[in-house]
């Protein structure tokens, strides 16, 4: 597993994410393989964040929708 917190785009139809365009590469969604969302401690900002692990065709990624920061890749498994 490697950490890597970049921001990525990505194509949602429907708002359902599709493909990932990151650092010049287009990757398909082929399997959303987990789900969940977290919120940030009330004191600190207000920040949402939807995660998604995903089957692509590089392999495995963690990727999450912030309220702050938009579409972001956490985490890449081997």
């Amino acid at each position: 597993m490697k950490l890597v917190l970049e921001s990525i785009d990505v194509g949602c139809q429907s708002s359902i994410p599709y493909v990932i365009c990151w650092r010049s590469g287009t990757y398909n969604i082929e399997t959303v393989i987990d789900s969940w969302s977290t919120r940030g401690p009330w004191w600190t900002s207000d920040e949402q964040r939807e995660y998604l692990l995903v089957s692509t065709s590089c392999g495995v990624m963690e990727i999450y929708h912030s309220t702050i920061q938009g579409w972001m890749i956490s985490r890449l498994y081997d």
